[in-house]
């Protein structure tokens, strides 16, 4: 087995804290902002009925869910559903945004699982629509959606937030497009369409309601109104309050959760399935032209190199994700660890494409910034499962360039660095949690259990 000096193994339970070295982990707090929910049944007449009463009001973006709804028979992705109606936006800030369709008691966070909805996407006194789904595990699509490194989309054009007012109709076909399924979204007489990717009906979803719902990104408000809806054949003018369920609608609150402020480090919390007393938290990717947004929380771990080898295990669980975000774990450079990924770095990334979810995989970058990232791996889904990881770097295998192993529960994948990998040289002084330099979303995350080489004193 190859290595350079003398190593150990350091083990923590978090039980205490470990007065590990934080940079840029708690910005959260110094940016708090007031989240206003206002929207439910109102006796306005902003949607165009022919009397007064509509649903709507002031909906923000926030973290936390929001909505107003009603109870519907469980439905799936082999039901054929309908819904159509009249909406108009009165107001529409920057960073704003809201869903209108199915979903669940259960659906959480950006690109919604358990939902198949339309989407109002404002920016300062505009706004676009989108329609899209999620299936239960976080498979997604419609029209937004990513595909490899890019967005590609097929959205109206935008809409003044002008108080105008847009009949749409949202219907599901299980049957078409070869029985994958297919959305047909009609606006103001203009159809667009878009088939299920191949297997995401066989992923399944379940929907048991039908209204309003947040958009769970940071972000502002808009005033969306909605009248004279048909939901799978039964009508609603709102000419009396339908008595819809009520979900945080009505609350005004300082919200903390607001990209990209980190809230990550130790904590007196159970999470990750050890004694009370992990690390992790609310973790950002963040903007690569914005060095002042990354952070990380690590122990000092003296001087290790490509040249040694490194093991290091533990416990995760990942509790809310949204789509397109990241974190990193493994071992880096203090002074170089901004970037996507860092350069100095072997360890863990917790991040893939919105189609998929989150890839639990391995990365390595050397000294000169030559990396390579596993395009592959475990899943890793949202949920307050814990579950058991381990990191391997063995610069003697792959032929003696070096190989970087994953193991997430019972499955296990590799990398192998590239030939003039090591060449490149490494440094790591720090081993902890980091996060991605790539504009994005959040993850909440954390660890407990963790067992790391570090360079014997």
């Amino acid at each position: 087995m190859l290595t350079t000096q003398a190593t150990a193994n350091r083990f923590q339970d978090f039980t205490a804290d470990p007065n590990w070295e934080g940079r840029g982990n708690r910005t959260a707090e110094k940016h708090a902002r007031t989240v206003v929910q206002d929207f439910g049944y109102s006796r306005t007449n902003h949607a165009g009925g022919e009397t007064p009463g509509e649903i709507g009001g002031h909906i923000s973006r926030s973290l936390t869910p929001a909505t107003y709804a009603t109870v519907i028979p469980t439905k799936t992705l082999n039901d054929p559903f309908t819904a159509s109606g009249k909406f108009a936006v009165t107001e529409a800030d920057s960073s704003s945004g809201m869903l209108i369709g199915w979903f669940n008691t259960d659906s959480r966070g950006w690109r919604t699982p358990n939902s198949l909805v339309f989407r109002l996407d404002g920016n300062g006194g505009k706004y676009w629509v989108f329609f899209e789904y999620g299936t239960q595990n976080y498979l997604t699509g419609g029209s937004a959606t990513f595909e490899g490194e890019r967005y590609q989309t097929t959205k109206t054009p935008p809409e003044q937030a002008d108080s105008t007012v847009h009949t749409w109709s949202l219907t599901y076909d299980p049957d078409s497009a070869d029985s994958n399924g297919k959305i047909t979204f009609v606006i103001d007489g203009v159809t667009y369409t878009a088939p299920l990717a191949p297997g995401h009906k066989a992923d399944g979803a379940t929907f048991n309601r039908f209204g309003m719902v947040n958009m769970q990104v940071a972000g502002k408000g808009m005033n969306v109104y909605l009248d004279d809806l048909s939901i799978d054949g039964e009508s609603y003018d709102f000419t009396d309050d339908p008595a819809w369920e009520e979900n945080r609608n009505r609350i005004t609150f300082d919200d903390s959760e607001i990209r990209p402020y980190h809230n990550f480090g130790w904590s007196q919390t159970n999470h990750a399935g050890g004694t009370l007393g992990e690390i992790g938290g609310l973790i950002w990717r963040a903007d690569e032209r914005k060095p002042e947004q990354a952070g990380y929380y690590a122990d000092r771990i003296g001087h290790l190199t490509m040249e040694d080898t490194l093991e290091a295990s533990g416990k995760i669980a990942m509790l809310r994700a949204s789509a397109d975000s990241a974190v990193l774990i493994g071992w880096f450079n203090s002074e170089t660890y901004i970037g996507a990924p860092p350069s100095n770095f072997v360890g863990i990334m917790v991040e893939g494409p919105s189609r998929i979810g989150h890839y639990f995989r391995p990365v390595y970058a050397n000294a000169k910034s030559q990396h390579e990232i596993m395009k592959t791996g475990p899943v890793i889904k949202p949920s307050r499962t814990a579950h058991q990881w381990r990191l391997a770097y063995a610069p003697d295998a792959n032929n003696g360039d070096g190989q970087v192993t994953v193991t997430f529960n019972d499955e296990t994948v590799s990398l192998n660095l590239k030939p003039d990998a090591r060449a490149g040289g490494a440094v790591f002084d720090r081993f902890g949690i980091l996060s991605f330099q790539r504009g994005g979303h959040f993850v909440d995350v954390y660890f407990d259990n963790v067992s790391y080489t570090v360079q014997s004193k």
